[in-house]
């Protein structure tokens, strides 16, 4: 695996990568965003591209769909798409699809993956297709259960009650009793297949089966702490062939409600791997948060030698200075295209 480590590391050494990115005053009507990741998430980025010896090319949207189309860009091999956030679920596919109409490929993932994978309604019309566990649909005249907005991400406009929920498309589920867990999926350039990482559990501070990670939770990092935890062979593979039929070629997370009875049964299921038929999925994100001390760092600093994937980390991190587990998904995401190709 040495050897072979080194020669995919100058495979990808050289290549242009550009990074495109939230202008937040861009004034197009349709640009309209619940959220814009900040100077963290694009620093990340940057470190990743520099330390693989690539050569970094940034802009905004508007301007690389600008120059796309009057042919003004240079040669770029990558895209990182950094345009989060929309409003409008079509708007989210703008960087992929012109990436797509230059013959460029984006990543993560291209705008079919986004479309379907965003839209909660289709992804768990998909995941029910698919034999996973989906919770029960609700109509407006029951009033204990949950709603999520279609394309809204990190919990926005997510409520218990229906009642107190706008006029908007999403979907209105029962309320599964337990804890959320996501669980992030990644390339695997040695095998060459998307392989299930560790999951992560979010812990309730108080044990309350009733408590779920809100978007306040979410804003304040607070009522809960992270638990890295296992899931059992069959959702491993359920998972692997959602992500698949969407399209999912670099990384995305899988997140799911783990239903518990009583309070107990949350330590219990920390022990061994969670059993298929506790596991109900809520939605796959195809465009995961990707910075320090996110949930797809912390479950590859989970990584234990029995997964395959924890060796050629080692192996990375060898061979490249100044390495950052951003730089690794960034490699493994190149190597994933390349392979493609070929």
């Amino acid at each position: 695996m040495d050897r072979q480590i080194s020669e995919f590391i100058s495979m990808v050494k050289g290549k242009t990568i550009a990074v495109v990115y939230i202008f937040e005053n861009e004034p197009a009507a349709g640009y309209i965003h619940y959220d814009i990741w900040q100077s963290d998430v694009l620093t990340s980025w940057l470190k990743a591209i520099q330390e693989l010896g690539c050569m970094p090319y940034i802009m905004d949207a508007r301007t690389f769909v600008y120059k796309a189309m009057n042919n003004s860009l240079p040669v770029i091999d990558f895209v990182v798409n950094l345009n989060n956030g929309n409003i409008d679920l079509s708007t989210l596919a703008l960087v992929p699809s012109v990436c797509s109409f230059l013959s460029i490929s984006c990543i993560p993932c291209n705008a079919v993956s986004i479309i379907t994978g965003e839209s909660k309604i289709l992804s768990n019309l998909i995941a029910y297709a698919k034999n996973l566990n989906i919770p029960k649909e609700l109509d407006n005249t029951v009033n204990n259960g949950i709603f999520r907005p279609e394309n809204l991400g990190s919990s926005r406009g997510v409520k218990r009650e229906f009642n107190k929920v706008k006029q908007q498309r999403g979907v209105y589920q029962e309320f599964i009793p337990g804890f959320d867990v996501t669980t992030p999926i990644l390339y695997n350039p040695v095998s060459q297949k998307i392989e299930v990482m560790p999951a992560v559990m979010y812990y309730p501070s108080d044990r309350d089966i009733n408590w779920f990670l809100g978007e306040e939770e979410k804003e304040k990092h607070a009522g809960y702490q992270k638990v890295l935890v296992q899931i059992d062979e069959k959702s491993k593979d359920k998972y692997l062939e959602l992500a698949n039929t969407i399209q999912i070629n670099t990384y995305c997370r899988i997140d799911a409600r783990v239903r518990c009875d009583k309070p107990e049964d949350i330590d219990y299921l920390i022990k061994d791997p969670i059993p298929f038929d506790r596991i109900n999925f809520l939605e796959i994100n195809p465009m995961p948060t990707i910075k320090d001390n996110i949930n797809f760092h912390t479950s590859l600093e989970g990584l234990t030698p029995e997964f395959e994937i924890y060796g050629i980390i080692q192996q990375y991190n060898n061979k490249v200075p100044n390495h950052s587990l951003t730089g690794f998904l960034l490699f493994c995401s190149i190597l994933s295209i390349i392979k493609a190709k070929h």
